[in-house]
């Protein structure tokens, strides 16, 4: 009990002086964890590629926290691997503005921009924070928009690229490597086919 009388009073000192404006987003985080924490697990139907609102809870800076949307990118059972989803601030961004497919997309920028004018599911610019990707439990989502990106898009296909560079950096560079082989194999295949066929004509012609 005096740990948890402890614990109570460094929350209200941090939240009553220091952070009064995040006071609702504490207590709703905690009155979500309460309510759900053991509740029952309903078997949804996710996939990769749905986004939905998600409760992250509280967490050190510069993790993300509280309730945001979340790009699932991947599926274990009941734990999910999701990139966090919020609200594109041109001003935080001045100095590296985050990569985006057309725009940016050379950029090594740790997010991604999600236009309005290109997804309708959005009511403003938003941003993917490609560097944090978050495994968490199906009990975290809130509700779903029933929205998504393709993972057959170029979009997607993209995305996932960018988080695979930033996290297996050396596998990502051997895989391209391994690519670029290949299509040059390919090519030297394909030429050798023609210059054989060409040489079986030759020769059938003389014939």
């Amino acid at each position: 009990m005096k740990k948890y009388i402890e614990s109570i009073t460094k929350l209200n000192q941090l939240t009553l002086v220091s952070k009064p404006d995040e006071i609702e987003r504490y207590a709703e985080s905690d009155i979500f964890w309460s309510q759900n924490k053991s509740g029952v697990y309903v078997n949804r139907k996710i996939k990769k590629g749905d986004i939905f609102q998600f409760e992250f809870g509280k967490n050190y800076i510069p993790e993300m926290s509280y309730e945001h949307r979340g790009l699932v990118i991947g599926i274990s059972d009941r734990l999910l691997y999701v990139l966090p989803i919020f609200s594109y601030q041109s001003a935080k961004f001045s100095s590296e503005p985050p990569c985006h497919i057309i725009d940016n997309p050379n950029s090594k920028s740790n997010y991604y921009l999600l236009k309005k004018s290109e997804f309708s599911f959005l009511q403003h610019d938003s941003v993917i924070k490609l560097n944090d990707i978050r495994t968490v439990s199906a009990l975290r989502i809130k509700y779903s928009h029933s929205s998504r990106i393709a993972p057959t898009s170029d979009v997607y296909q993209y995305i996932e690229n960018c988080v695979i560079k930033k996290y297996f950096g050396s596998f990502a560079y051997t895989y391209q490597q391994m690519l670029n082989d290949n299509q040059q194999l390919k090519e030297e295949n394909d030429r050798l086919k023609l210059e054989i066929d060409a040489l079986k004509k030759a020769q059938e012609c003389n014939n």
